[in-house]
């Protein structure tokens, strides 16, 4: 079952990209709808009592170096493998009539199947193979079918940013190994984690994986890329690319970082550098969407500051602040592609995304305007709706940790209803375009299409579940695939 996680959408892809081009938009949505229904059945008979990984495959790969083929699913990856398949196919629907969709469609699978990797695999070399093969399809989705002038520019800028991390942890991979005793374990991740080198080495260990996994969430001054690259990659590309792929990075983190080296002490703690850095992302993503006038980039810059947001839970080495991370990771999965779609589909009608100039949308569309309220809500974590406990829970961890660490958490999430509603209110009713501009909406004459509307239905759904139960999630996030050595429970 794991293996055909990501083996169906990267066989599906190689598929769909030599399919006639009448067949492939049904051969790709095929291939994800199968891809979906394993990760759903996975999900049904996860355990979540059973400590270890499940359906777990342990086969070997390269035995001269104890390299295997080593993978498995636990509670911090489980729904996190849901999301992905989830949001694969309600990219491919929403970009069915883009133009060469074989090979969009082709791509987007196997960026698919190399994110499923990372999230399964327990052998670092594995999940370095997969983390690198992301780069691939994502590259490719930037250059062929980027928006703009500048899409080639920023497909470039993200591909040097993450080779950079790439290399960085390569060379951590090779030292973790030399370090923790070559062949005689492997490239095991539970090994690793029960055999730590020295702290003096894990100080050098834990910057060569923190740089890589913090260029990809991106953290503080590393984020540069990310409002560059969202705003050249069309909608559909960007319902995984921030929906789920930021997620690897903070997933590396608890996966990797924390567990292999919980005592990086040198001249400079990481441990405590890292929340300060994360911080810093809540306030200066926060700030930066308040002052853009293009509605994608304001999307774009609170991707930062949410990421941010995350990076506190999980340095905040306790059960809340991790829990929270986790919850987060999902919530954000959900938020991002819901308003990444519906600022696609407002400019798609009024022509533009400067919202200083858009006014007054809703009395012409107001089921558009219904569903954006309800998405903005969520954004900023409104009780009742899926963000609210993540955050809550993620603050409480952080309190814990650092009462100032929350206090500063806090101010950087009160800024997020100044650009959401801000965003919400001024192109759906009040408007502050200057004297004279035109009113965005006044040639709009229709809402928001039945296609359209089904399609953002489960993403509206699971924001509302997900608020109301987050039971449904945290109760399988104490079954680990091996013992985080900070404190999880």
């Amino acid at each position: 079952m794991l293996t055909a996680l990501w083996l169906v959408p990267a066989l599906g892809g190689i598929a769909v990209g030599l399919a006639p081009r009448w067949a492939s938009r049904w051969l790709g949505l095929g291939v994800a709808l199968v891809a979906l229904a394993v990760a759903v059945a996975m999900a049904i008979g996860f355990d979540p009592s059973h400590q270890g990984w499940q359906y777990s495959v342990d086969k070997p790969w390269i035995s001269q170096y104890g390299i295997r083929y080593h993978m498995g699913v636990d509670g911090l990856s489980l729904w996190l493998l849901l999301l992905n398949a989830f949001l694969t196919v309600v990219a491919l629907l929403s970009a069915w009539r883009i133009s060469r969709a074989r090979g969009f469609f082709a791509l987007m699978l196997l960026l698919e199947a190399t994110m499923a990797g990372v999230f399964l695999a327990a052998d670092l070399l594995l999940f370095y193979v997969f983390w690198e093969a992301m780069l691939i399809p994502s590259f490719f989705l930037l250059w062929l079918w980027g928006e703009g002038d500048k899409a080639r520019a920023a497909a470039i800028k993200f591909v040097l940013y993450t080779l950079v991390g790439s290399l960085l942890m390569l060379v951590g991979v090779i030292g973790e190994y030399v370090f923790a005793g070559g062949a005689e374990h492997g490239f095991d991740l539970a090994a690793f984690a029960a055999h730590p080198p020295s702290p003096t080495l894990q100080f050098g260990l834990f910057f060569l994986f923190g740089m890589a996994f913090a260029i990809k969430v991106p953290l503080f001054p590393f984020h540069s890329w990310l409002p560059d690259a969202y705003a050249a990659a069309p909608a559909p590309m960007l319902v995984t690319f921030a929906g789920v792929m930021g997620k690897t990075g903070a997933y590396a983190m608890l996966r990797i970082l924390l567990p292999l080296f919980p005592h990086p002490i040198g001249w400079w703690n990481w441990n405590g550098v890292v929340p300060v850095l994360a911080v810093i992302a809540i306030a200066w993503g926060a700030i930066m969407a308040i002052t853009r006038p293009d509605m994608k980039d304001l999307v774009a810059w609170s991707s930062v500051s949410h990421m941010g947001f995350i990076v506190v839970g999980i340095f905040a080495f306790n059960q809340q602040g991790q829990q929270g991370a986790v919850l987060q990771m999902v919530n954000h999965g959900l938020i991002i592609p819901a308003l990444f779609l519906l600022v696609a589909w407002i400019a798609a009608r009024t022509g533009t995304r400067d919202r200083s100039i858009l006014k007054d949308l809703a009395p012409k569309m107001p089921i558009m305007a219904g569903l954006f309220l309800v998405v903005t809500l969520a954004a900023l974590g409104l009780p009742g709706l899926n963000s609210f406990v993540g955050e809550f829970t993620t603050l409480l961890g952080a309190w814990q940790f650092s009462p100032w660490l929350a206090v500063v958490g806090a101010v950087g999430l009160l800024l997020a209803p100044v650009y959401m509603l801000r965003l919400f209110q001024g192109i759906m009713y009040v408007g502050r375009g200057p004297q004279g501009a035109p009113a965005g909406g006044s040639t709009v004459r229709t809402d928001i299409a039945t296609s359209e509307l089904l399609l953002m239905t489960p993403l509206i759904l699971l924001m509302f579940l997900l608020g109301l139960y987050p039971y449904l999630l945290t109760h399988a996030m104490d079954a680990l695939g091996y013992a985080l050595s900070v404190p999880w429970k």
